[in-house]
């Protein structure tokens, strides 16, 4: 071979000087281009057949060294199980670590509340010393460098010092806080407001980056204890329109047993009125509660989805169950001839009434509602001055006010006041002639 010349490798023809890239391309292409040169495709075989051998040797011997080496791991039975030895719980001992540390970072944090609200209360000429008074400050004059970017001190880097906890820094390794977010920070914790305090919303403290973490932690706790989940939100309004239509219901109930009855105290038009506001109440839940169904979950809490669909069937099962099983109004015809049955009984039960001293009613409140005072024009000249008809132009004003509040029961005291008024004032007309 010439000197310089091209290096070639691989399954080379020695005649052709190609590169056939396998063994088997190369013997086929010697047994059909150069069938001639016999020794030569003889000794390629030669070769070919021990670099074979040799290969496949070496992979026996790998094998049978690893089955070797791993023979106890693969042959060996299974040991007996063990019996448990002695143990000792760390539990306590990481409870009482985690316990120091949260209450050290908890105690550090109420100092700085504490200071914090002094200082906004702090102004004046001499601002400066009240703030020393209130937090000592580090001496400096051993400090060289700053201990949060370990910058040299001199005259273009002067000292500062933080106004809560009193350490020394840099200018770049400081912070000001503003006095509209010490506010928010200080007044939640000691129910105050910004009158309480003489600084200006223009004014800042100077602080240290380790003051400023400590109070935006103790921010963002308190910001999400104030917030609540949007699920939970929905449910807590759900239980108010329940609590509040179950009190209809039971409200609904009772003058359906009172008309049915053949009793005067409720108004069929106020049964019908109650009935459309509890189907109204009705549709406000069942939309809640497809709402709360609806919501997405956590994929850390996969039992919020049972939560939720346990919530939706049980406010169907209620609708259903309670809300739109109630008895359809009677008409008034149906009222009519009930009060016709008991005419007699009623009009027995009336003149033993009647002979007795009236005894006027005061409207019964029992549930923190109560009428506002009648404006009631004073009666004409040709009107009869009479205090009962005064009295009966009060109540029928308040009975107004009752009927658009939804107060039937109210209603009805009012109704029965009303009615001893206009006996009383009949009785009094007919013995006057």
């Amino acid at each position: 071979m010439a000197d310089g010349a091209a290096i070639k490798e691989g399954f080379i023809c020695p005649i052709c000087i190609k590169d056939f890239r396998t063994p088997n391309n190369l013997l086929s292409h010697f047994q059909d281009q150069h069938s001639e040169e016999q020794d030569l495709l003889k000794s390629i075989k030669e070769i070919y057949g021990k670099a074979k051998k040799r290969i496949l040797k070496l992979e026996d011997q790998d094998l049978q060294t690893f089955k070797e080496q791993n023979r106890e791991v693969y042959f060996l039975e299974p040991s007996p199980p063990q019996d448990v030895g002695p143990f000792r719980s760390h539990t306590d001992y990481l409870k009482d670590l985690r316990r120091e540390k949260l209450d050290h970072r908890t105690a550090e944090t109420n100092r700085l509340i504490i200071r914090l609200d002094r200082l906004l209360r702090t102004f004046g000429p001499d601002r400066k010393q009240q703030e020393q008074e209130l937090v000592e400050w580090l001496d400096g004059s051993s400090v060289t460098r700053c201990p949060s970017c370990a910058a040299s001190f001199n005259i273009a880097r002067r000292q500062h010092h933080c106004r809560l906890c009193g350490s020394i820094m840099c200018k770049n390794c400081s912070y000001f806080l503003p006095y509209d977010q010490a506010y928010r920070i200080v007044a939640p914790i000691n129910n105050t407001s910004d009158k309480d305090y003489s600084g200006k919303e223009t004014d800042t403290l100077r602080i240290c980056d380790h003051c400023l973490k400590m109070l935006e932690s103790r921010q963002r706790v308190q910001i999400n204890q104030m917030l609540k989940p949007t699920i939970w939100q929905l449910y807590s309004l759900l239980e108010k329109n329940r609590k509040q239509v179950q009190s209809f219901v039971d409200l609904y109930n009772k003058m359906y047993d009172s008309l049915t009855s053949g009793e005067t105290t409720f108004l069929l038009q106020d049964l019908q009125s109650l009935r459309s506001t509890i189907a109204e109440k009705a549709q406000i839940i069942d939309t809640l509660s497809k709402k709360i169904a609806s919501e997405p979950v956590d994929p850390e809490m996969p039992k919020a989805v049972l939560v939720q669909n346990n919530i939706r069937k049980s406010t169907s099962n209620y609708i259903k169950d309670f809300l739109l099983t109630l008895p359809q109004p009677p008409s008034s015809e149906d009222i009519e001839n009930i009060r016709e049955k008991l005419a007699m009984s009623f009009r027995e039960e009336s003149d033993i009434r009647s002979s007795r001293q009236p005894k006027i009613q005061t409207v019964a409140v029992t549930t923190g509602w109560s009428p506002a005072p009648a404006n009631i024009e004073p009666p004409s000249q040709d009107e009869d001055d009479n205090p009962l008809k005064e009295q009966m132009r009060i109540v029928r004003n308040y009975i107004d006010q009752a009927r658009k509040a939804q107060r039937y029961e109210e209603v009805a005291s009012l109704e029965e006041n009303l009615r001893m008024l206009q006996d009383t004032y009949r009785r009094q007309r007919t013995a006057l002639g």
